[in-house]
């Protein structure tokens, strides 16, 4: 145990390792690494891993092109291992109504410069067997999408900013973020107190506990998010095209041999984290496969083999959602020195290294390389939102991820 840093993270999934990591990076500072389950091992390495790059603003599109280039160069960067295909992606419509969510994708997508093309509901078919023209009013190829293991980005973020002189600290409960006179003075754990001059809430599905133990309220649900690896299937290719189905938000990827594929729910379950005891893991999580059932049965149509695959492995973890479907990232208002790392909206794992990168840019050079003004947290500051509120918006935002209307 450590009494002293100058920069303490509090979570060490895919957002607080990585903004670990590229503190470490920087230099010159004493940067300690916090979890209290093992390093890397709740939400994050149970993930999708799918990276979309089409996404609804334009510095969404940005953050994620910076994130695909740093995700084709982890290894070298970390000198950790990472799993990825460039494989592309299939965006699905089978309503004239998100027809339309399609052709604004596609003026949007070639503005900022990606590969983007409206191909018919044939040559989706032919891109990608498993996906049946069957329903479907249109389709939308994203070339730039790709995959990858997303146990693998944590933990090797996690190693690296070790290996660059960060403290790593498992097992270990933060109990309170020390304020004094609106600055923070360092964290309160379970193995006694760290002085810091910095401290990032990147805690994940524990992110409100942390900062509402020091008076400071985030508004974000912890939120079930579940999915199925199958059994291999004759015919998988790693490079087939990933398949996004808007209206019954159903996702599907190549994950080997066989499908990983899940679906973004209509009513979620969300968690009160504090209500769950401090023991709890995420791995503990209550599944339910009956909505994944629902959610096949709803897309047998153009995704017949999700019905008949036999089920290898059913997960889950607890993303966290916003009210407005955006992170939140950035300083705590009128507390030197609390940044947040959270708020992922169940695409966490996919963006944190540019993610890390530029909150540690943030932290170093006392202002963020982008402007991340629509993340910050006081966005919310003139919103009165009742948790009745914020859990039906969140709800929203939830199922409507692909943008379907």
């Amino acid at each position: 145990m450590i009494s002293k840093a100058d920069v303490v993270v509090v979570g060490s999934g895919g957002l607080g390792a990585a903004t670990a990591y590229y503190l470490a990076k920087r230099g010159g500072y004493r940067v300690a690494l916090l979890d209290k389950h093992d390093i890397g091992s709740q939400t994050s390495p149970r993930a999708a891993g799918m990276v979309s790059c089409l996404r609804k603003s334009a510095l969404m599109i940005e953050l994620i092109k910076d994130a695909c280039r740093k995700i084709e160069t982890f290894t070298a960067e970390t000198g950790q291992p990472l799993d990825w295909v460039h494989s592309g992606s299939l965006k699905i419509a089978r309503r004239p109504q998100d027809a339309d969510v399609i052709a604004s994708d596609l003026d949007r997508g070639r503005r900022m410069g990606l590969d983007v093309e409206q191909v018919t509901p044939d040559d989706a078919h032919r891109l990608n067997p498993f996906l049946k023209p069957s329903g479907i009013v249109t389709a939308l190829r994203i070339g730039d999408d790709r995959y990858f293991d997303p146990a693998q980005v944590a933990v090797g973020f996690a190693r690296g900013a070790k290996a660059k002189g960060a403290i790593l600290l498992p097992n270990t409960h933060v109990t309170e973020v020390s304020i004094s006179g609106g600055k923070v003075t360092g964290v309160q754990t379970s193995d006694g107190p760290i002085h810091a001059g910095v401290v990032v809430d990147a805690a994940g599905a524990w992110t409100r506990q942390v900062a509402e133990a020091s008076g400071i309220r985030v508004p974000l649900v912890p939120t079930r998010q579940q999915l199925i690896i199958t059994e291999p299937l004759d015919g998988i290719r790693a490079d087939l095209p990933m398949v996004r189905i808007m209206d019954a938000a159903v996702y599907a990827r190549p994950c080997q041999g066989g499908f990983l594929w899940g679906v973004y729910e209509e009513a979620p379950r969300f968690f009160d984290m504090q209500s769950l005891g401090r023991n709890f893991d995420i791995k503990d999580m209550p599944l339910d496969i009956e909505v994944l059932h629902r959610a096949a049965e709803d897309v047998k149509a153009q995704l017949p083999a999700l019905q008949t695959a036999k089920v290898r492995e059913f997960r889950g973890g607890i993303p966290t959602m916003t009210a407005d479907g955006q992170h939140i990232l950035g300083p705590a208002p009128a507390v030197n020195g609390f940044f947040f790392a959270s708020g992922c909206n169940v695409a966490g794992l996919s963006i944190s290294p540019t993610v890390g990168e530029t909150l540690a840019a943030w932290i170093v050079d006392g202002e963020p390389p982008v402007d991340l003004s629509p993340m910050a947290l006081e966005r919310f500051q003139d919103k009165t939102l009742s948790e009745e509120q914020l859990r039906r918006e969140a709800a929203w935002q939830y199922r409507h991820f692909y943008g379907a209307v």
